[in-house]
């Protein structure tokens, strides 16, 4: 088995080997035997938060558990079939911190998942946390219930995405491409943003994972859309102080 550095003890809940240099310092955890490589990281902002650090233990457990038992099903399904091409698999999970407000923490998710095929899966994934419920809350949450997200954050997102497509591609999409026009909101994770860390949020970036905006080989796709004033009247008035209206250039 690789051998890892254990800089500082820390209950996994299963045999791994951990990395934490502190309760406001990044995480991350490295196991790699014949069945799988498993990696799981999160940034220092997380760390900071007990009850946050509680839910992603939850998630990396989950992770592992599901991620060992596909290997172990799959080497033992080539092996009774009398082959020898079983391919170690992995899976990598990573939540990079995006932006925070003094009440909410944004984290990027990104997943990257291998079992032996052509190539890897991605995903993409938001957490929102609001440290004064000590919760996790969905984006949808964050504004009224009258507030119509596809025309506030999604709509304004699709002339970009369809620019984007066409940069990556040197053309405009054909007709008939299945991935002309704009990828559907609930097809992407939607991640508040600090673009200028004063620690409140001015965009939320709509994120696409490999295949899903565009052809697999273009990658992800990451486009922010602006806080305006509109979008910030439509917030819930306990969350507004956490948004900042974009101010044009």
């Amino acid at each position: 088995m690789k051998q890892i550095l254990i800089l500082a003890p820390f209950a996994l809940g299963f045999a791994g080997c951990a990395t934490l240099f502190g309760p406001t310092s990044p995480f991350a955890v490295d196991r790699k035997d014949e069945l799988i490589e498993f990696n799981y990281a999160w940034s220092a902002e997380a760390s900071a938060t007990p009850a946050l650090v509680r839910r992603l233990r939850r998630d990396l457990e989950t992770s592992w558990s599901a991620a060992s038992s596909t290997a172990k099903t799959d080497r033992a399904a080539a092996q009774a079939a009398g082959r020898t091409d079983f391919r170690g698999h992995q899976y990598n999970r990573r939540w990079v911190t995006a932006g925070q407000s003094s009440r909410l923490l944004s984290l990027d998710g990104q997943t990257t998942i291998f079992t032996g095929g052509a190539r890897p899966d991605h995903g993409a994934e938001a957490l929102l946390w609001d440290r004064r419920t000590r919760s996790e809350i969905k984006v949808e949450r964050l504004f009224d219930a009258t507030a119509d997200l596809e025309r506030l954050v999604h709509a304004p997102s699709c002339a970009t995405f369809e620019g984007e497509h066409a940069k990556r591609r040197n053309t405009p999409a054909a007709s008939g491409d299945v991935f002309a026009g704009c990828p559907k909101l609930s097809e992407l994770a939607i991640v508040p943003a600090d673009g200028n860390g004063n620690r409140r949020f001015d965009r939320f970036r709509l994120v696409a994972p490999n295949g899903v905006a565009g052809a697999y080989a273009e990658g992800r796709y990451d486009v922010a859309v602006p806080v305006t004033a509109a979008l910030l009247a439509a917030l819930k008035p306990a969350y507004r102080s956490s948004f900042e209206v974009v101010q044009p250039q």
